[in-house]
């Protein structure tokens, strides 16, 4: 084997390492969320992860850190989910709304985690990743609804802010457990508030 060749084979496996323990700690992260989320600091998740603090650390400053990873893989399996799709207009909001009621059932514990001082449009003019892939993830879905609707597209913006506020997973999440509404119920209620806030 020449030298060049075991380099390479060793960059392989460093970056397999990287990818695992990277793997490794966002379920870790997702698992505590969801079973003790008072208790959710570095050393827990490492620990839950079973890779000691310090390499864990070499990944993520802090426990925000992870989450922020963490709720940014779970949005673009939304974007994902909304970019494949070949649903059109209400159609195409509607199971996007769907898929995004499913990533809540599995993941919602974690991404209610995370909470910004900063609004909305601040985050999303200011580039935040999370936010930007979840407007990316919106975008097409409610661009088609404002269309349907008879809506201008200069809208859409103002369309995406109140899709944050009205599909707020903290919200929904609320909605499940407090009301006794069933999940079709708040999926069918929300989507009429949503299309009358739009039309003012």
């Amino acid at each position: 084997m020449t030298g060049r060749q075991g380099a390479r084979r060793g960059e392989d496996k460093l970056r397999s390492d990287t990818r695992r323990n990277r793997r490794r700690l966002l379920e870790a992260v997702g698992e505590l969320a969801r079973e003790a989320p008072d208790q959710l600091t570095m050393h827990a998740v490492a620990s839950r992860a079973e890779i000691g603090p310090a390499t864990a650390y070499r990944y993520y400053s802090t426990v925000d850190d992870v989450l922020a990873a963490y709720v940014l893989s779970v949005v673009e399996e939304l974007r994902d989910f909304s970019a494949a799709s070949t649903a059109e207009g209400q159609p195409l909001f509607d199971s996007v709304v769907d898929k995004w009621m499913d990533l809540l059932d599995e993941y919602g514990p974690a991404l209610v985690q995370i909470r910004s001082r900063q609004g909305y449009l601040k985050r999303l003019h200011n580039g935040n990743e999370i936010i930007v892939a979840m407007r990316d993830a919106w975008a097409r879905p409610v661009r088609g609804l404002l269309d349907d609707l008879g809506l201008p597209d200069e809208m859409l913006e103002y369309a995406l802010f109140l899709n944050n506020i009205m599909y707020d997973p903290r919200e929904i999440q609320d909605l499940l457990r407090e009301t006794g509404l069933s999940r079709r119920e708040i999926v069918i209620r929300l989507a009429e508030a949503y299309r009358g806030a739009l039309r003012g």
